[in-house]
């Protein structure tokens, strides 16, 4: 008996013992695994506006998100993609903003990252438009004989890298890829511009791309021109 009750004493004490070194030798080497990592400042910032979700935004926003976060997303969002992301944040992940400045919030990003954006950037050409032909400056009116942008920028502006490269498929095509199917063709440049504004799916894919209705004609070209070109 008294040997039964030491053979049992030592199979109790034993998988004690081990679990209590095993403890410390994770803990030691948790210690000496921790690293002491600093994030580099945020040096974006939302764009400047007199629209109250502006102030709104600064506040509520970059607590937790990058200003990237706004600039790097699809220029054709319409307003109720903007509403639901900024609710979402809210609901359910526990945003603490208070619910009445969601409106202002939701209005500042769709007119200024958004679809919306594009509205407002015509009104702006057409006040300075205005104020340059009173003061008897020479000014075009009509959207399409403006000069077109610089392709690097409107590539920029319009996020088209998030889904394309120049030798690689990404989300979408190559664009050396778009440039070999349509090589030859005489009215390539007019195709590929009105694909670039009406989007759509099918030729590439099951991917859809999205519209860019808020493209001039001359910009859609000046695109349409460097794809081809690769």
């Amino acid at each position: 008996m008294l040997q039964t009750t030491r053979s049992f004493s030592r199979t109790v004490r034993s998988p004690i013992r081990q679990v209590l070194v095993t403890a410390a030798l994770v803990g030691a080497a948790s210690a000496a695994c921790a690293l002491d990592i600093t994030l580099p400042p945020e040096t974006a910032t939302f764009q400047p506006s007199d629209m109250p979700g502006y102030a709104l935004v600064q506040r509520n926003c970059v607590a937790c998100h990058s200003v990237q976060y706004a600039s790097s997303q699809p220029p054709v969002m319409p307003r109720s993609y903007w509403d639901a992301t900024v609710k979402k944040m809210k609901h359910p992940f526990g945003a603490q903003f208070p619910d009445e400045d969601i409106p202002a919030m939701v209005d500042y990003l769709s007119k200024t990252y958004g679809a919306e954006r594009a509205a407002g950037a015509e009104k702006i050409a057409s006040n300075s438009a205005a104020a340059a032909a009173s003061a008897g400056v020479a000014s075009k009116s009509a959207p399409d004989s403006v000069a077109p942008a610089n392709a690097d920028a409107l590539l920029a502006a319009n996020n088209c890298t998030s889904c394309h490269a120049v030798d690689q498929k990404v989300v979408g095509p190559a664009f050396k890829d778009v440039a070999a199917k349509y090589a030859g063709k005489p009215d390539a440049l007019k195709q590929v511009a009105a694909n670039i504004r009406a989007g759509g799916g099918g030729k590439w894919g099951p991917v859809p791309m999205p519209p860019f209705p808020q493209l001039s004609q001359p910009d859609a070209e000046s695109l349409a021109r460097y794809v081809l070109s690769r």
